[in-house]
């Protein structure tokens, strides 16, 4: 046990130490700042701060997932640090980096603003269409990596799960119901953004916290958020997420996922059990379709068998 332990820890280390020297390196540069300026082109975006950085943190991901790394003390220390750096640096004396660090566009607005852009007859920003690409293509390379290792709102929701509470009130939602309400939501704003030009998820987007002007329906939707993750894993993300609904389609496309060694599964249900995801059943049949797999790496890790892992 205290092997195990001293191991979390070196990973732990190893893992902020990659981190931490290229966000000391990047900030004085940034923090320079600069004049006015044309807006950036399409590759230029992927230098934002957020962009890279992000992509560092799934790529840190993905290497720790492989490795059959992730424990559930190490990702705990991971949502926190995610939720920081994503959440809370951006309004920290960084100058430019700090701005370049901003949810914005957030990953809401990134797949709605879009539909309102064109709806008013106007040309989609460069930004919009960048991010969006860049979260594809981390979605594809490893199942889902943007929305488990980059996103904030995630992050915090998956750490307030862990409060402990009665097994009995922890509750796993069928997927069926979770994205049919998704898909719901999203129909209807395309409907409503297209005959009156606005879009509901203005109403809920819990993104919008991290503008901190702490106005109402951010800090709402941010509480409503929390509070059911206490008893729903990641509740926003299944039920109300555009982004989370573009990202699970894209999942059916990813080169590495969560996989089972038939042979050496057992049929235990240990990994069912004890992790909060509703993926793994699918997993374990085999299915290529699947629900909403967040890499968090809790089944890869509760495992006895050793029969899952995260590969391609």
């Amino acid at each position: 046990m205290q092997g195990n332990q001293n191991l979390q820890v070196r990973l732990l280390a190893k893992t902020l130490t990659t981190v931490v020297p290229f966000l000391l390196l990047a900030a004085p540069l940034w923090a320079q700042g600069a004049g006015a300026r044309r807006p950036p082109g399409f590759l230029e975006i992927w230098l934002l701060p957020r962009v890279w950085v992000g992509a560092i943190f799934c790529l840190i991901g993905l290497v720790l997932l492989m490795r059959s790394s992730v424990t559930r003390n190490l990702r705990l220390a991971m949502l926190v640090v995610i939720f920081f750096v994503f959440g809370i640096v951006s309004i920290l004396p960084l100058g430019q980096f700090a701005r370049g660090m901003s949810v914005h566009p957030s990953p809401i607005c990134t797949m709605t603003r879009p539909f309102q852009f064109m709806n008013a007859g106007r040309a989609v920003p460069v930004v919009f269409i960048s991010i969006a690409v860049s979260v594809a293509l981390l979605t594809i390379v490893g199942n889902k990596l943007f929305c488990g290792w980059a996103c904030p709102i995630g992050a915090i929701q998956e750490a307030f799960h862990r409060i402990p509470v009665s097994k009995r009130l922890k509750v796993k939602l069928p997927f069926w119901i979770t994205n049919s309400i998704r898909v719901i939501l999203f129909v209807v704003f395309l409907v409503v953004v297209f005959s009156l030009g606005t879009s509901i998820y203005d109403y809920f987007n819990p993104f919008h916290f991290f503008h901190w002007s702490f106005e109402l329906l951010p800090v709402a939707a941010l509480l409503v958020a929390l509070v059911a993750g206490v008893f729903i894993f990641r509740p926003f993300c299944y039920l109300v997420c555009p982004l989370g609904l573009f990202t699970w389609v894209l999942e059916h496309l990813s080169l590495v996922r969560v996989k089972v060694k038939k042979d050496a599964c057992t049929e235990c249900n240990v990994c069912i059990k004890k992790s909060p995801c509703p993926a793994v059943p699918a997993i374990l049949e085999g299915r290529r379709s699947r629900p909403d797999c967040h890499a968090c790496g809790r089944c890869i890790e509760v495992c006895p068998e050793d029969a899952l892992h995260f590969r391609v």
